[in-house]
């Protein structure tokens, strides 16, 4: 059972959140996930001073920009990395965004 944005911003309005994540980075949102699906009706947030989510692979925009060990082993275990091995910082973005979307996880990303 999720909540929607509205009641999330209510719940933080109220202090009735039951867990924060700040930091809407890998770990972030695997965090989040895990919330969403191992303990539904958790109510959280995961908040970001970035316009988005990223981390890392938002902020830093230097040409070439990728990772520098194998998504493999740095992808999350319940959506493996099925691209290159070494990744640019888009194509971490666009993995970190079929996350987000494919469970649900926007509402509770500010």
């Amino acid at each position: 059972m999720s909540t929607t944005a509205t009641e999330d911003s209510a719940a933080v309005e109220a202090g009735a959140l039951d867990v924060l994540i700040v930091g809407a980075g890998v770990s972030g949102v695997g965090a989040a996930y895990h919330l969403a699906t191992q303990r539904p009706g958790t109510r959280f947030l995961v908040l970001d001073a970035l316009e988005s989510f990223g981390g890392t692979w938002l902020t830093h925009r230097y040409p070439g920009i990728r990772s520098d060990s194998d998504l493999y082993t740095f992808g999350y275990r319940f959506k493996p990395w099925v691209g290159p091995p070494i990744a640019t910082a888009a194509e971490i973005l666009a993995y970190m965004g079929a996350v987000i979307e494919e469970n649900g996880l926007a509402p509770h990303i500010r």
